[in-house]
């Protein structure tokens, strides 16, 4: 069975526009905090490491 295409409207396509913009800054910013979150562990676990010895 063949899908039906769907057109949008301008305002549709503006309102998904700004959406996937939104979702992309979101990823962008949860990737920059994970990178942060990961290097401050590495540097905690060779603080810690060159305590212990």
């Amino acid at each position: 069975m063949a899908k039906k295409k769907v057109e949008l409207t301008e305002e549709q396509k503006k309102r998904n526009a700004e959406i996937l913009a939104r979702l992309a800054e979101e990823s962008r910013k949860l990737k920059e905090e994970t990178r942060a979150l990961q290097e401050e562990v590495r540097r905690n676990r060779r603080r810690k490491k060159g305590k212990q010895q």
